[in-house]
């Protein structure tokens, strides 16, 4: 029974040929148009990949380029890698209210 088994493995450093002819990958771009003029066929056209945005806002439901707190458009300013999201997130938030904070016209009278 192993023997049968043992048939079907080629010998060391047999090449394996999965595709000839016009459908060879070395010929496949120049022949098989032919091929497709000889049957008076129309040739597959590749289909548009959708982008980035376009697939996580399908998946998620939400779009990447728009801020998750103000709504307006996101410009890339830099990327950071190590945190999770929240953290993130929850720095930035502090961030805006030292800046609100800062801003305060009390503040401004007092000097």
């Amino acid at each position: 029974m192993i023997e049968r088994y043992i048939s079907q493995v080629p010998a060391r450093h047999f090449k394996m040929v999965r595709y000839s002819g016009f459908l060879a990958n070395r010929k496949r771009g120049t022949l098989l148009p032919l091929v497709y003029e000889a049957l008076q066929m129309q040739a597959r056209k590749k289909p548009k990949k959708p982008g980035f945005a376009v697939l996580m806002k399908g998946f998620l439901g939400t779009n990447p380029f728009e801020c998750i707190l103000c709504k307006g458009r996101l410009c890339f300013a830099g990327a950071q890698s190590g945190m999770h999201a929240t953290e993130l997130l929850s720095e930035r938030l502090c961030e805006m209210d030292k800046k609100r904070w800062l801003r305060m016209p009390e503040l401004e009278q007092c000097v």
